[in-house]
């Protein structure tokens, strides 16, 4: 790692903690703890159990949705874009493709849950996160470091759970109108209704569109739009005291525009559908939950002189079924699983060399709490059709002391390369590479966090990922790295005094490849993100700074894109039980930036939104 750079990190994020103590120190009347109800946030994604949030080992953060109501954001990207050890390199505005990069990891890095089950496709890289209205979304647990030991394969970064909205014991609904710049219009309607007295259902609708920009410099001058019909249904149905049934099915519809210089189509439909069940015990001291789930995308990629009828469809089908127990002993706990995974692309007019996969894995957890510690050891076997056997584990201590909690970890990961990674057919000079390892990972970590006065986080990690993929800089394939290293650190820091909350946020990223010393592509080295929000009865106001440092494009370093610092403010009013008006600027000042080589990001863009409450 550059010492200079190490050194102004640390300086930095040492400074913090200094901060945080003076502010702990110094609290007066007029200052007052972070919300109970951030403080006492209950979260599921970090070791299967429920954990409230400031008692996990690993770093943890979570977006709630009152945060995401208050702050008017479009989408789960934007949220999950305001949290520490997070960078997006996105390949346009609303709706196109964005790569999600945790801790300087790999786009395909960090695993997608939805209700616990894999939404990412395994044929392309990421997840279209973009597809989930926000109005659906009850909470957003973004956990930071490897979790490979109890998720299995992605899970080198992190991972990101999105819990959707579950019915409630009395009727209720809602109504929201979003219009705006850009031919920006979204409706939503929820509506829940208990059925008797044990069970209920709850449906919620959207209609999403946007008339988009011009995505791309060189290749076509229109506008690139997006357009999205959603629906979700779910049955929660109580069939005794400790036995609970919950269904649930989703399907997103819609259209999305791009610009391809390299030709072969401009325009892609999607139909994309989700049918998942779970049935689950809880006991005193054992619970069990048996899930499956059937996932469905479904793309046609056409335009540009390709008519639908000869566009390329791209078909994947994912059939999980997860078995999770739990078991409490004393001042322990014990989970313990199986999982199975199968995919099948065998729908797909694009012809792949091997188009199905299965994986199956047993995991166990264990976690135990003391009266100032705690400890945790979790592994995973993982049996892959493709490649074969695989075995990680994960292992971390935290000890409290008076008004500091100091926790270290270690953990290995695995990703195993995607279909089209793999078998990719030529198409305008570009191919999959059959001969791919599968990404291979170890991670350790030293933490210091509190939550007297402020909720305060820095991390200290570094990560080596052996046969790393990524594509050439010729983009004419993708390729193992023999070994990237990842140095950084992670710093937050949270405080509200008043009706006034502010959240800071910096990550020192230092992703390299080992063998030649030059930086990985697309990650930034430095990320500031700092939020300010002012909230009384009736009203807030707040306001979002992000700056990312430079990051180069090119596996040489030969190119590079330069930093930028963004700005967005918004506002909402309840002017009656019922009723709320709400408005955000997006990109206030009109920043023009690009985080893709040649691909243009959102201008400035405002919304103003009205909600009913029934």
């Amino acid at each position: 790692m550059n010492n200079t750079r190490l050194c102004q990190a640390v300086l930095l994020s040492t400074s913090l903690v200094s901060a945080v103590a003076a502010a702990q120190s110094n609290s007066t009347s007029e200052n007052k703890p972070v919300e109970k109800n951030t403080l006492n946030t209950i979260v599921v994604s970090a070791n299967l159990i429920e954990q409230p949030v400031t008692e996990t080992i690993a770093s943890v953060s979570v977006i709630t949705a009152e945060e995401i109501q208050r702050s008017q954001v479009d989408s789960a990207k934007a949220a999950i874009n305001l949290l520490p050890g997070v960078n997006f390199t996105s390949s346009g505005a609303r709706g196109q493709s964005a790569a999600l990069y945790t801790r300087g990891t790999e786009s395909d890095h960090t695993l997608i849950l939805l209700n616990g089950i894999r939404i990412g496709t395994p044929t392309a890289a990421g997840t279209r996160l973009e597809l989930i209205p926000v109005e659906q979304i009850e909470k957003i647990e973004f956990v930071r470091g490897p979790r490979s030991a109890l998720y299995g394969s992605d899970a080198i970064g992190g991972i990101i759970q999105i819990f959707t909205k579950k019915s409630n014991n009395q009727a209720s609904g809602s109504i929201a109108l979003t219009l705006g710049d850009q031919g920006t219009q979204k409706l939503t309607g929820s509506y829940s209704q208990p059925y008797s007295d044990t069970g209920s259902l709850s449906v919620v609708l959207s209609a999403d569109h946007h008339d988009g920009i011009d995505v791309h410099d060189d290749a076509e001058t229109d506008k690139d739009g997006y357009r999205n019909l959603s629906a979700n249904i779910a049955v929660n149905q109580q069939l005794t005291d400790r036995i609970d049934l919950n269904l649930q099915a989703i399907k997103w519809q819609g259209n999305s525009e791009f610009d391809n210089e390299y030709g072969g189509g401009n325009e892609s439909d999607f139909e994309n559908e989700l049918y998942s069940g779970r049935i689950s015990y809880s006991g005193d001291r054992f619970d069990s939950a048996l899930s499956t789930a059937f996932i469905k995308d479904d793309n046609l990629t056409y335009g540009d002189g390709i008519r639908r009828k000869q566009g390329s469809r791209y078909v994947t089908e994912r059939t999980q079924v997860n078995w999770l127990n739990s078991f409490y002993i004393n001042n322990s706990s014990i989970s313990a699983g199986l999982d199975y995974l199968d995919d099948d692309l065998r729908e797909s007019t694009v012809s792949y060399t091997v188009s199905s996969r299965e994986t199956k894995a047993a995991f166990v957890g264990l976690l135990h709490e003391g009266n100032n510690y705690q400890a945790e050891l979790s592994g995973r076997f993982t049996d892959d059709e493709q490649f074969g056997e695989n075995t990680t584990y994960s292992v971390g201590y935290a000890y409290q002391f008076e008004q500091v909690k100091v926790a270290i970890s270690h953990g290995t990961a695995f990703k195993a390369p995607t279909f089209d990674d793999l078998y990719y057919p030529l198409s305008y000079g570009y191919q999959g590479n059959p001969d791919l390892k599968p990404e291979e990972s170890e991670t350790t970590e030293i933490s210091l966090s509190g939550n007297s006065a402020a909720l305060w986080e820095i991390s200290f990690y570094k990560t080596d990922i052996h046969n790393l993929i990524s594509i050439n800089d010729t983009w004419t394939t993708v390729e193992n790295t023999d070994k990237a290293e990842i140095e950084g650190v992670d710093a937050s820091y949270r405080i509200a005094y008043g009706n006034w909350n502010h959240t800071l946020a910096y990550q020192y990223v230092n992703a390299k490849d080992a063998a030649t010393g030059k930086k990985l592509r697309f990650r930034p080295q430095d990320t500031v993100k700092w939020q300010i929000n002012y909230a009384d009865n009736q009203w807030s106001a707040g306001s979002e700074i992000i700056w990312e440092g430079k990051r180069y494009t090119t596996a040489d370093n030969s190119s590079s894109l330069p930093a930028f610092a963004i700005a967005n403010i918004y506002s909402t009013y309840q002017i009656t039980p019922e009723w709320t008006l709400g408005g955000r600027i997006e990109n206030l000042f009109d920043k023009q930036y690009q985080t893709n080589p040649g691909y243009n990001t959102q201008d400035r863009l405002l919304t103003v939104s009205a909600r009913y409450s029934f």
